[in-house]
Parts: structure tokens; C-alpha cells; sequence
């Protein structure tokens, strides 16, 4: 018998082949939806929280499906944005976008107009809007232009109980009470403001320093639902307002022998405010054997790739600093040239290819310590404790990332064929949490909380996280909206796919 389903001027698949499609996403996680629900429109998605409350279904939004915390699968109604809402409904002099708009063809758009959103991730080309605000994007450029948290202007979503919030206008009563007294709460409890704001800047879980950042509740409302994951509200519309495009000046690729060194370049040239600086350790170069990124020089500990886009002055003061650092090899990259294209686009893939190298070997490389954010400034004796843990577990590792803004997507690889995988899952997942805990840093980072990381963030937040469960039990307090992906969750390995 066809199942109850919403009754929406999109489309509503209960196939097993959809719903098996929809099992997945990029993450290392399989769960099969009851259904998939396309909504063309803003009141095709009212329609479909009615039907998930009345039904006691689970409501997961999906944008893209490139998430990899396992945060866009879910057991109920997956809400898949990109067929039909995917407009990009202004551009000037505001820009108006739906969450289905592929974030590359957004980019496109936007620059033809002479504007850039520098918060880029490297799946920009199959990623979309939505995801990228539920996650609080970043790229290499965040660290100079801040996530994607900086260029919202404002929202326009559902909530769980069905009302339709435009952050600019006067929210719900029920809603603008509860986020006035939380940030009453909040601004007379200095211990919890420090802890959140000393936190490093792109870490994951609710953005509870909002409270302290903006006076007024729209406007806190819409940089709570940057980096919810899909569990206060739907997203229907999105406001931004991007920047005037600034093009690079030069990028160095700098090759250093020791992690000590990389450090001490690391920590000066950020005092210049680069665009970007990324690392890539030895292991990783080794494993991609790009043309520019690769381990030519064996015995080096890894790589800064840094971009500078400010002024030709403040690229050769990057120059200096890199220099004196002595790295066994320095390579400078001109703007415009086909080496800059080759080094990024390298630089892109390596995740790909690490998972290409893993799959050789019969391995896998599951996503569970691939968010570390830390303080810029602990990055020698986090990523020294990280290679000594995985030496000690006889594990194979490889780490890269922003590292400007405190980025390391760490990326473990296991042999699915020994019985005890998923046992050694989680000692690497749970003992990477205490040596991060140690120097103030956390698993939930850029790529923001999910099944594969939320379980860390009571442990790493004590008291302080029940002004998460405040947040969301004001937004959705019958656990509708994405439920088991930020409380409550599973033991990691839990429906985790180990056939690679």
C-alpha cells in the first residue's frame, strides 16, 4: 500500500531506489529515509513540517549531500532542496538566493557582478547554499574574510511549529521572548561567554557568541540558524551580502623539514593577515604526487601554501618571512598563471585522491577526526600528539587544512576486514577528543556537529551545553528538525558504512 505522504506542488518520492539514493551522503554514514520530498516552493515547505508533525515523522534538510558528519541522512522525510529551489531570485541590490543553488553556479553569478563570497569549500562544485549556511562554510580564504556567518544579512525559514520567520520583521512572540531571556542569561554569565568565545573561531555546535554580537532577535535568530545543521528551522530564502572580488597578489608553496619550523612560519605570517594559508603534511603529499604538491623532498615534515592578496608590499613582506624560515624549497606562484590553477586545483583534490590511494590498498578513510579546530597557535604540539596517537595505534594518517584559521581535517585510514574495526573507530575518535580537549581545541569544526563528532560537545562543553538544549527546545522542542545529529546521539560507529 503507497504510503501518507505530503500533498505539495513538488515532487514526493517513497521508491526504494530513491530512498537507497538518499541513504547517503558524503559522509562515512547509511540511512534510509521513509521519503524524499522536493518542494518547489516556500509553502510546499510548510506543507511538509504540517504533515511531519501530525505524522511523528523526522524532517532532515539536504542541499547538496555533501556533508560529511552524516548530518543531511536521516530516518523520516529528507527535504531535498536542489531540483526545485534552486533559484537565484535577486542579485542586486541585495542578493537573494533559494538553498538549492549549486554554490559554484552561485559564484558565478555573483562575480559577474564584480562581488566574491570568499567562504569556499573545496565540494563548491556540487555543495549548494543551504548546506553551506547549515554548516557555517569556510574555505582557504576564511582566514582573512571569516566563515560564511560574516556575509549573512538575513533569513527567511520555517519553524518546527510551522510559522514562517523573515529575520528583518518581528518574529513570533514565543521566539523573540525566549531568545531575549536566553541572551539575558547568557550576557550576565561570564563564565559561559568565555568559554564560547575563547573557543577557536570556527567551532561547531550552535553559534551561541550571537547573543552577545547582535542586540536585535532577528538578527540573532539568523546567526543561530548558521550552523544548526537543519535542527531550529527550515531554510527557504537566503540574504547576502558579498564583497568587492579582490584578486590575489602571489602564492608561495613553501616545503620545511621540520613541524617546529612550519610552526614558527606558520605563526608569523599570520601577523600579516594572509588570504589563506593551508598545510599539508608529508603523508598527504606523498599520497596525492600532484605536479607542485608532493613529497620530492623525502624527509620533510610538510607544506604552507600561502596567499596573499592585499598588496604587492604585503607579498613580499610573506616573501621575507617564509625565507627566513628556511624551508628546504620555496615556489613562488604568479597570479594568473596556469601553475596558480594546478596548485589550487591540487590543493581541491586531495581528499579525492587520498580516497583513491585508500581504496588500492583496500582500505577506508571514514570521516570521524576530519574537523579538528584548534588555536592557530597549538597547531606543533596538536598535530606532533595527533602522529604520535596513530604511531602508538599503528594507524596510517594524513593531515591537511586551513591551518590560518585553526582548520586540520585529519584523516585516519582502517582495513574494514579486521573484526575489531570498530573498535579502533572509536579509540581514535575518543582519544583525538582528549588531546584535543587538552590544548582548548574540538572535533566539531568547520564541517560543523553530525553523528560522526556531536557526541563530544557535552563532554567538551561541561554545564555550558544546556544553552544549546535551551536554543533548541525554544526552535523545535518536539525534536523534529534533524533529531540524533546534535543531542542524543549514537555511539559514532552506529550506522556507519565499512565497505569503503
Amino acid at each position: 500500500m503507497e504510503p501518507d505522504k505530503p500533498t505539495i506542488e513538488g515532487m514526493v518520492h517513497t521508491d526504494t531506489a530513491t530512498r537507497k539514493k538518499f541513504s547517503k551522503d558524503a559522509s562515512s554514514y547509511r540511512i534510509q529515509p521513509q521519503m524524499v520530498a522536493a518542494p518547489a516552493n516556500e509553502n510546499d515547505v510548510v506543507r511538509i513540517l504540517e504533515f511531519a508533525r501530525k505524522s511523528g515523522t523526522s524532517i532532515t534538510c539536504r542541499s547538496g549531500g555533501s556533508g560529511l558528519s552524516g548530518a543531511g541522512i536521516g530516518p523520516g522525510i529528507i527535504v531535498d532542496f536542489k531540483p526545485l529551489m534552486n533559484r537565484i531570485k535577486q542579485l542586486d541590490p541585495e542578493i537573494i538566493a533559494e538553498p538549492g543553488v549549486v554554490l559554484e553556479d552561485f559564484l558565478k553569478q555573483i562575480h559577474k557582478k564584480g562581488l566574491m563570497l570568499p567562504a569556499i569549500p573545496s565540494s563548491s562544485s556540487w555543495c549548494a547554499l543551504g548546506g553551506n549556511i547549515g554548516t557555517r562554510a569556510t574555505g582557504p580564504r576564511t582566514a582573512r574574510y571569516g566563515t560564511i556567518d560574516a556575509f549573512v544579512t538575513s533569513l527567511k525559514f520555517i519553524t518546527a511549529r510551522g510559522d514562517i520567520v523573515d529575520t528583518r520583521k518581528k518574529l513570533p512572540d514565543t521566539l523573540e521572548k525566549g531568545l531575549m531571556r536566553i541572551r539575558e542569561k547568557y550576557l550576565s554569565d561570564e563564565k559561559s561567554r568565555r568559554l564560547f568565545e575563547n573557543r577557536p573561531p570556527i567551532a561547531g555546535g550552535y553559534n551561541v557568541p550571537a547573543f552577545s554580537r547582535y542586540k536585535d532577535p532577528g538578527e540573532i535568530a539568523a546567526h543561530l540558524m548558521v550552523g544548526s545543521i537543519g535542527t531550529l528551522g527550515v531554510i527557504t530564502e537566503i540574504r547576502l551580502s558579498p564583497i568587492p572580488i579582490r584578486m590575489p597578489q602571489m602564492t608561495y608553496a613553501a616545503f620545511f623539514p621540520t613541524l617546529e619550523k612550519i610552526g614558527d612560519a606558520l605563526n608569523r605570517i599570520n601577523e600579516l593577515h594572509p588570504a589563506a594559508v593551508e598545510y599539508i603534511d608529508n603523508n598527504t603529499l606523498a599520497r596525492i604526487q600532484g605536479k607542485l604538491l608532493n613529497n620530492r623532498h623525502k624527509d620533510i615534515a610538510g607544506a604552507l601554501l600561502v596567499e596573499f592578496d592585499e598588496s604587492e608590499e604585503q607579498a613580499k613582506k610573506g616573501e621575507k618571512i617564509l625565507v627566513e624560515s628556511n624551508p628546504d624549497e620555496l615556489i613562488p606562484v604568479p597570479v594568473n598563471s596556469p601553475e596558480e590553477t594546478r596548485i589550487w586545483e591540487e590543493r581541491r583534490l586531495i581528499l579525492p585522491r587520498l580516497r583513491a590511494f585508500a581504496r588500492k590498498k583496500g582500505w577506508i578513510v571514514p570521516s570521524i577526526i576530519d574537523d579538528v579546530a584548534i588555536h592557530a597557535k597549538d597547531f606543533v604540539p596538536v598535530v606532533r600528539d595527533l602522529n604520535q596517537l596513530m604511531r602508538r595505534l599503528q594507524h596510517d594518517i594524513c593531515i591537511f587544512g586551513h591551518i590560518g584559521f585553526g582548520s586540520l581535517h585529519a584523516r585516519p585510514m582502517f582495513d574494514p576486514r579486521k573484526k575489531e574495526i570498530t573498535d579502533q573507530i572509536d579509540t581514535v575518535s575518543r582519544q583525538t577528543f582528549q588531546i584535543l580537549h587538552r590544548y582548548g581545541g574540538t572535533l566539531v569544526g568547520e564541517h560543523n556537529s553530525g553523528r560522526s563528532r556531536s557526541i563530544y560537545l557535552e563532554m567538551e562543553l561541561g554545564d555550558r551545553f544546556t544553552y544549546l538544549r535551551e536554543i533548541k527546545d525554544l526552535f523545535d522542542p518536539e525534536d523534529i528538525l534533524n533529531p540524533d545529529t546534535l543531542f542524543d546521539t549514537a555511539p559514532i560507529t552506529e550506522n556507519m558504512n565499512l565497505d569503503g
